[in-house]
Order: structure tokens, then C-alpha cells, then sequence
């Protein structure tokens, strides 16, 4: 349980912090590596489809965060001082409770703020799995698997090519989205 908290942690922590999207394109999903993720070609209809998702997941991204704040907000943290708690929890030198205890104490969290951390770390797993749920169903619906999805995330990371074609294909979608709305 305390190592599935910490991954949460850490991925809040990168979820909570600005503009990691694409600068640290990590899949988007938990999936185990296939044979298919070395330097695979993608046609443009395949980029068109990603961009499309893309755009997707990235707003269901945005509102998860914006749920995940209010979640800490509502149990009376700011997230500058759930991210300081955050932190302390991480802490590779914890082997159990006891050493998270002597770490919060240096670290002066109080009793209270362990219970606020504690329900707001419940909360954010609940909003991170549904959100999770809600980024396969968008990937899905554009017809594009989330293995294919995460393969061409992961290739856009060292490919400057495919991040311009990427990045010209939601501009592309972005006018068109808005010329359709005018």
C-alpha cells in the first residue's frame, strides 16, 4: 500500500506541477511494453488520430487536476504544502510507518495535516483512476489503441520530426475546430 501511495504521490506531484505534459512525455497509461515500441513509422492518418486523442486526453488531464487541487483544498492543504508533505512521504530512506513518522516530525507536519494529507491522497488515487478510465474510453473513440496511443508519445520524445508533425496536426485541427465554430 505504501509503495502504490507513493507512485500515486509521484505521479500527482508531475500531474500538479505546469507544462510536464509534453515536455515529459510519459505514457499516459500504465502498460507493459511490446515488441512494437521500437522506432515504429506512423502514417498520417495515424498522427491525425494521436492529435486528436491527444487534444482529448490532455483536457481530461486538465480537469483531473483541477479535481485533484480542489480534493486537497477541500481537506484544508494548499497544494504547495500537500506537495511539501508530498515529499517527505517520498523519502527513499522510509522503510515503514515508523520512519515516515520521524521524517514528518523534522519536517514539523502536524497530526492534523497527516489526516488532511492521508484523505486528500485517497481522494486524488480515486480522481486519477476515473480520469485513467476516461483517457482510455477518449483514446478509444478516435479509434486509436492505447498501446499504439502510447507508442507514438513515447517516439514523439526523441523525434523532433514527429513532434512537428504532431504539433502542426493540432494547430491544423485547432483552425478548423474554430472556423467550424464561427
Amino acid at each position: 500500500m505504501v509503495r502504490y501511495c507513493v507512485a500515486a504521490l509521484l505521479m500527482v506531484l508531475v500531474w500538479l506541477t505546469p507544462g510536464v505534459a509534453w515536455a515529459n512525455p510519459a505514457p499516459v497509461l500504465a502498460q507493459t511494453p511490446t515488441a512494437d515500441s521500437a522506432q515504429a513509422t506512423f502514417t498520417d492518418d495515424d498522427i491525425s488520430t494521436f492529435a486528436k486523442a491527444y487534444q482529448e486526453v490532455q483536457m481530461l488531464r486538465m480537469q483531473a487536476e483541477q479535481e485533484m487541487a480542489k480534493a486537497i483544498e477541500a481537506e484544508g492543504l494548499t497544494i504547495e504544502r500537500f506537495n511539501a508533505i508530498a515529499e517527505t512521504q517520498i523519502d527513499n530512506s522510509a522503510e515503514g510507518p515508523k520512519d515516515i513518522a520521524k521524517i514528518a516530525a523534522r519536517a514539523k507536519i502536524s497530526k492534523k495535516e497527516t489526516k488532511q494529507f492521508d484523505a486528500s491522497v485517497e481522494r486524488i488515487i480515486a480522481i486519477r483512476q476515473s480520469t485513467e478510465g476516461d483517457m482510455e474510453k477518449a483514446i478509444d473513440a478516435v479509434g486509436l489503441s492505447v498501446d499504439t496511443f502510447n507508442n507514438i508519445l513515447d517516439q514523439s520524445a526523441d523525434d523532433t520530426d514527429l513532434q512537428r508533425k504532431i504539433s502542426d496536426e493540432i494547430v491544423k485541427q485547432t483552425n478548423a475546430n474554430a472556423e467550424a465554430d464561427s
